[in-house]
């Protein structure tokens, strides 16, 4: 059961299916929007697999920000229109936004960067979706400096990833590893702790005595949440 902490209540919201979760992001401005909207799609890609039907709605983001959410996986979210929209269960709000009106409410921290996103990354050579993973990295509550350095390390990290997913898809199948997959899915579970993780899953990458069928049937089925498309070299090596 997924459980995200609300910045108002003690009591932290529960999924589980089957169900209509509505999820609203306000005002995303920026290069900082990528935030909440990151944390919206995490939920609807949570939801989604418990079988709640997930709708996200978002203030305008402005074309920018809109094509850079698509550059990362974030397909792009209804208008909101506050007159005739529905009840939202789930408002995701940038750092210091007022959390007003009913429902829960997440805020995400502070992103600071340097970059001019996704133009500069992409001229660097570097994959978009480093942007992403470097987000997950740090979960969606503290806040989060994107360097130069912090963006080359995410983007070796997933092009090592696609390409060890790459290798073990050549190897004879087996089920997805049990322990690993009940740590890993406990902390998504525990407020979409994305740093833990991903921290569990490099300890299943160089964990040598889980068979490769294995290990890839199990980045693969993480993946559908954490959207790094790990499965893109395949074939291709």
């Amino acid at each position: 059961m997924l459980r995200l902490h609300d910045d108002r209540a003690a009591e932290p919201l529960t999924l589980a299916g089957p169900g209509t979760l509505r999820i609203r992001v306000h005002d995303p401005v920026g290069l900082a929007g990528l935030r909440p909207l990151l944390l919206a799609d995490l939920v609807r890609r949570s939801a989604e697999r418990r079988r709640i039907r997930a709708l996200v709605f978002c203030d305008d983001p402005g074309e920018e920000l809109r094509t850079a959410a698509l550059t990362v996986n974030i397909p792009p979210p209804t208008p909101w229109d506050g007159a005739a929209g529905p009840r939202i269960d789930l408002h995701v709000t940038g750092p210091g936004a007022d959390c007003d009106g009913e429902g829960r409410w997440i805020r995400c921290g502070e992103l600071r960067a340097a970059i001019a996103f996704p133009a500069e990354l992409t001229a660097a050579g570097l994959d978009p979706l480093a942007v992403r993973l470097a987000l997950l990295a740090h979960g969606h509550r503290p806040p989060v400096d994107l360097t130069d350095e912090a963006l080359r390390d995410a983007a070796a990290e997933l092009a090592r990833w696609r390409r060890r997913v790459a290798e073990w898809a050549e190897s004879p199948s087996h089920p997805i590893d049990q322990g690993h997959a009940e740590r890993i899915q406990r902390a998504l579970d525990d407020d979409l702790d994305t740093a833990a993780a991903l921290r569990l899953l490099r300890e299943l990458e160089h964990d040598e005595s889980v068979p490769p069928g294995s290990r890839f049937e199990t980045f693969i089925h993480f993946d559908r949440v954490l959207g790094l498309d790990l499965p893109a070299e395949i074939g291709k090596i």
